[in-house]
């Protein structure tokens, strides 16, 4: 890993990674043993490197074990992919749109001849199937739809408001709605935007009226 970085640092043209100084620490931190100095740049950012590790490991295993949410997102979604539906009626009673008896006939007859392995094999087979096959599958069908628009986790969100922050500055203060509505669906569908040609589209701009086509020409 060392090697790794001193090639990075010099392919990218940085200064050297080395030791920063180090303070002798307090007395009563260390007693009248010798304190431990890293002499190395390896030494010194090793517990910096676990220590970041292992809070993240761990942050991660108390959200997704206690998150009940995420939980009840994760039920739901082994009713389709594993067929584990018993006493799932009463953890997930809040769908009260679902029939739990019809579902679990359907889901072992859907599942019967089909890999589902994920939501998303599960979409393009019932995307796949004749609007006569799929209404033999409405339940199953149902909890696809939940799977689909129920948010696991307020980190969509979160994002959102994160991009929001990024699109409306302080340059951007008085734009309208409608131009803020625009800007966040550019941002979200990047890649649209990069199959657009410019070059029509600076067309379609200056034909817009008159004053563009005397300011920028035709």
């Amino acid at each position: 890993m060392l090697n790794d970085t001193a090639l990075s640092v010099k392919d990218l043209d940085l200064e050297d990674v080395q030791v920063p100084r180090q303070r002798k620490p307090p007395k009563r931190y260390t007693g009248d043993g010798v304190p431990h100095v890293a002499t190395t740049v390896e030494d010194y950012y090793r517990p910096q490197y676990f220590l970041l590790v292992d809070n993240a490991v761990q942050n991660l295993k108390e959200y997704f074990q206690t998150n009940s949410s995420l939980l009840q997102y994760q039920a739901l979604e082994n009713v389709l992919l594993t067929g584990e539906n018993r006493d799932v009626a009463i953890n997930l009673s809040a769908y009260e749109e679902i029939d739990w008896a019809d579902l679990r006939i359907q889901v072992e007859l859907f599942r019967r001849r089909r890999s589902i392995k994920s939501l998303s094999d599960a979409v393009c087979i019932m995307k796949g199937m004749a609007p006569e096959l799929r209404g033999e599958y409405n339940e199953v069908e149902k909890l696809i739809r939940l799977l689909l628009v129920s948010p696991a986790a307020s980190a969509e969100a979160e994002r959102s408001f994160s991009a929001l922050r990024r699109l409306k500055t302080w340059l951007r203060s008085t734009m309208t709605q409608q131009r803020l509505n625009s800007v966040a669906v550019c941002h979200v569908h990047q890649e649209e935007l990069d199959n657009i040609d410019v070059e029509i589209l600076i067309d379609q701009f200056i034909a817009r009226n008159e004053t563009c086509v005397i300011l920028f020409g035709k």
